[in-house]
């Protein structure tokens, strides 16, 4: 079993092995990880369906087939507060033994990604219609105003990021409770 490791401010990653040494990463918006586990899908989606049914557990959530989401009780959950996405999928090895891939998504409420997201995409409309109406100002020979919002435009991204980075060192402690219960779910042996 390939372990993810932890990667600036303890967001959880898979370690690619190909990838270059870099000094410093970009840390993701919304972290991943896949694990594998020597366990048939079906047996995986019991475990984990175990873990919400479990009413001594600080934990809630909802299973739609293959596909699980893990939240913090609403009494203990705040804006930044992480969303685990789980998908258990079945893989085949050299001898034919069914296996499952757990592949994880931490991500904010939906209704706060996807704040996020409108505004990047009301950003980038407000810099391309800057460069347009700069690109006009500069074929009539006009003072290029326009393109002075760009820095300004790209300052708001800027922060916006840094915030959701911010959201998300808030968030580590939640995100590690989440994570650990799902992989003691589904590894009984290690509890």
């Amino acid at each position: 079993m390939r372990l993810p490791y932890c990667i600036l401010s303890g967001m959880l990653r898979e370690r690619n092995p190909h990838q270059w040494n870099l000094p410093m990463q970009i840390p993701p918006m919304r972290p991943t990880f896949k694990i594998n586990f020597p366990v048939n899908p079906d047996t995986a989606i019991d475990l984990l369906s175990q873990l919400l049914s479990d009413d001594d557990f600080p934990i809630t959530g909802r299973i739609a087939g293959s596909h699980m989401m893990l939240v913090i009780p609403p009494d203990r959950r705040h804006f930044w507060s992480p969303w685990l996405h789980l998908e258990v999928e079945q893989i085949s090895d050299e001898n034919s033994v069914s296996q499952s891939t757990v592949r994880g998504r931490f991500s904010p409420n939906p209704s706060v990604w996807t704040g996020f997201m409108l505004a990047y995409i009301a950003l980038a409309s407000m810099i391309f219609f800057a460069i347009m109406f700069g690109i006009a100002q500069w074929m009539m020979n006009n003072p290029l105003s326009s393109l002075k919002l760009i820095p300004a435009f790209g300052i708001i991204a800027g922060v916006m990021y840094c915030s959701s980075l911010i959201g998300q060192r808030i968030a580590r402690e939640q995100m590690h409770e989440l994570y650990h219960a799902s992989m003691n779910a589904l590894n009984p042996k290690s509890t």
